[in-house]
């Protein structure tokens, strides 16, 4: 039996290596179109959320979950609308999120797909993907698509969860969607391999707040609709954990005196609550996650090779003390079972 689609092709080794993590599980399945507001709609489930954008000519697609979901975010953007596929966005270069990309380009040839020039540079060097993954059109820091009420505009802000994030605005629905930089209401998932960091994305979250205008409306990679202060919140819990690790890593405190620290900030208490997420049981608890991305500092602010991003505890070595493995333990990641198999 070979897999075929799986939520991310850098999981894999990670829970390999991570036995008590081996429970199974299923994503959930692509819900119900969701109106959000004016012309913009999404689809939760099957991978990460997929934003849909009606256009007088066209509809805008931005990421397209895991492989095998093609034909049911279709048959949901045709609960809404008759209009052609025109463009498909891309966040980041993970397959939940750029998964049934080809799917649209067979069946729409000429669909621009459009991406930052990293993430291009990752899809095109994952065996796993199809050529018609490849996106076809990359930007650098900032690209506009359309013109008035159809306009939507592409920001990079710099290394976050990868070194190829995409910020997606709607201005005429004061929408911001980013991607797995905000997936659910909690610290993101860094992947290093491709780039991510958990010393630079306050930097990106920052740039972003100080760049992007009239939006009140926040769409999560995964899950919610957030607000435009959540978002803010949500930056500044970024930052603080960050300046709490490296306060902590500086005194020789193991990285749990961090997370401690942050705990006593009541506007954090959102961020760091103890039961799993409906739809993201995969991804541990928000407070194990805050754990995690500490853990990361640790060995991002040491020099040290990353092993830490999915859950597994930090070892004690010289340059710091090794973290509790309760902090990061199940109830965390599990093993997902293939979408389909052969």
């Amino acid at each position: 039996m070979r897999p075929i689609a799986l939520l991310a092709a850098c999981f894999l080794g990670a829970l390999a290596a991570l036995p008590a993590f081996a429970q199974r599980a299923t994503l959930p399945p692509p819900g119900p179109i969701e109106h959000i507001n004016g012309n913009l709609y999404k689809i939760f489930g099957g991978g990460g959320n997929t934003l849909v954008f009606v256009q007088k000519d066209g509809v805008v697609l931005v990421d397209t979950k895991l492989p095998g979901n093609g034909q049911a975010i279709f048959e949901q953007v045709r609960t809404v609308t008759d209009k052609p596929i025109t463009t498909i966005i891309n966040t980041h270069n993970h397959p939940d999120h750029v998964g049934s990309t080809d799917f649209f380009r067979e069946k729409f040839p000429n669909v621009q797909v459009i991406a930052q020039e990293n993430t291009k540079k990752w899809v095109e060097s994952n065996p796993q993907y199809k050529p018609d993954v490849v996106p076809n059109v990359t930007y650098q820091d900032r690209m506009t698509i359309g013109k008035g009420d159809d306009r939507v505009e592409l920001y990079y802000f710099g290394v976050a969860h990868t070194d190829g994030d995409a910020f997606v605005v709607i201005p005429a629905a004061h929408a911001l969607f980013l991607g797995d930089v905000m997936a659910w209401n909690m610290a993101p998932l860094i992947d290093p391999p491709t780039g991510g960091s958990v010393i630079a994305l306050p930097d990106a979250l920052e740039k972003a707040a100080a760049t992007v205008n009239g939006v009140d409306t926040v769409i999560e990679g995964h899950g919610n609709v957030n607000t435009w202060e959540g978002y803010l919140r949500f930056a500044r819990f970024n930052r603080a954990l960050l300046n709490a690790a490296r306060a902590a890593y500086k005194r020789g405190d193991p990285p749990g005196a961090a997370v401690t620290e942050l705990r006593r900030v009541p506007e954090f208490a959102p961020l760091l609550g103890t039961s799993l997420l409906p739809g993201l049981e995969y991804g541990n608890t928000p407070l194990s996650r805050a754990h995690m991305n500490v853990n990361v500092a640790y060995q991002q602010l040491s020099g040290e090779t990353v092993t830490t991003n999915f859950g597994a505890p930090l070892p004690a070595t010289a340059k710091h003390q090794g973290s509790d493995a309760k902090d990061t333990a199940a109830p965390g990641l599990v093993r997902l079972v293939p979408l389909t198999e052969n």
